[in-house]
């Protein structure tokens, strides 16, 4: 199944299903205006452990699971990519991190968001200004577009 919100997509694989889908489009809109983007083609695709694992296998010669993925076909100040989520992966982590499953859904998506605008995660202080900007994205999700 596939559903199309503004020049972002979201595509199913598996039996997972964002349920705000319009909210979630709209609040990635407006991190992305917010860093000095706009989105061209954004396509955030559900896979499942298999196929993200072929991916990383393939792409990144990680032979492991891992909850997202993201391909950048970026130009300029325009956004373009191709972003894989293992769902399965996302909750996991969510249990493992004492995090609700909204949340760390919340997190992918907008992590790898941030990774299209520049930002890397590479280093321990790279990291610390990622997973500032996360939790802000997040913290905003809930206040301006639940």
């Amino acid at each position: 199944m596939c559903s199309f919100v503004s020049m972002i997509e979201f595509v199913y694989y598996t039996g997972f299903e964002l349920k705000n889908q319009i909210q979630v489009s709209n609040w990635l809109l407006s991190l992305a205006n917010k860093e000095g983007f706009s989105i061209k083609n954004l396509y955030y695709n559900y896979v499942s452990p298999d196929q993200i694992q072929s991916l990383n296998n393939k792409f990144l010669n990680h032979d492991y699971v891992t909850d997202v993925l993201a391909f950048d076909y970026c130009e300029g100040s325009e956004l373009s990519a191709e972003v894989f989520i293992c769902q399965s992966e996302v909750e996991k982590n969510a249990k493992e991190l004492s995090q609700s499953a909204e949340n760390e859904t919340l997190r992918v998506l907008c992590h790898a968001l941030f990774h299209l605008c520049g930002y890397s995660d590479k280093t321990d202080k790279e990291l610390v200004v990622m997973r500032t900007k996360e939790d802000g994205a997040i913290s905003s999700f809930k206040t301006t577009h639940k």
